[in-house]
């Protein structure tokens, strides 16, 4: 079994409202993490840069404005350093699911996201769980 290291979650969304409610929605699922929020996916991708290949979870939101969020996807990719890359969006769109996976997502989740639909869709990854804390708690891992 492969070392047990703690994962950052990255979270790109062009509404900063939407930083603050969803780390809120995961503080208050029971979820422990290192957070950083960016409106800018180049923001994120230096950053990610800056992290010298330590893992991490991305979450995107599907609607970056003024940005073309497949082609994040796909820069994202090579620099995750283990971990994953995830696409949450207000509406199932099967076809943009699809083209969100060819270009490197690991998975795709319709808001609001919340504990489970993140367990379900890290247990999906192979790369990324949620492992138990204390008092319920859990925090996303790189497996």
């Amino acid at each position: 079994m492969s070392e047990v290291r703690s994962v950052s979650v990255i979270l790109v969304d062009d509404d900063p409202d939407e930083h603050f409610l969803f780390r809120a929605d995961l503080e208050d699922a029971g979820i422990d993490f290192t957070f950083n929020g960016f409106t800018r996916p180049e923001d994120a991708l230096k950053h990610l840069d800056g992290l010298g290949g330590g893992p991490v979870l991305v979450l995107c939101d599907l609607s970056l404005a003024g940005s073309d969020a497949i082609r994040f996807i796909a820069d994202t990719q090579s620099r995750l350093g283990g971990g994953a890359i995830g696409v949450y969006s207000g509406a199932r769109n099967p076809e943009m699911e699809k083209k969100c996976r060819a270009a490197g997502a690991s998975f795709y989740i319709v808001k609001p996201v919340s504990r489970q639909k993140l367990v379900d869709a890290l247990a999906k990854t192979g790369t990324v769980r949620l492992a138990d804390m204390a008092e319920g708690r859990v925090s996303p891992v790189l497996n």
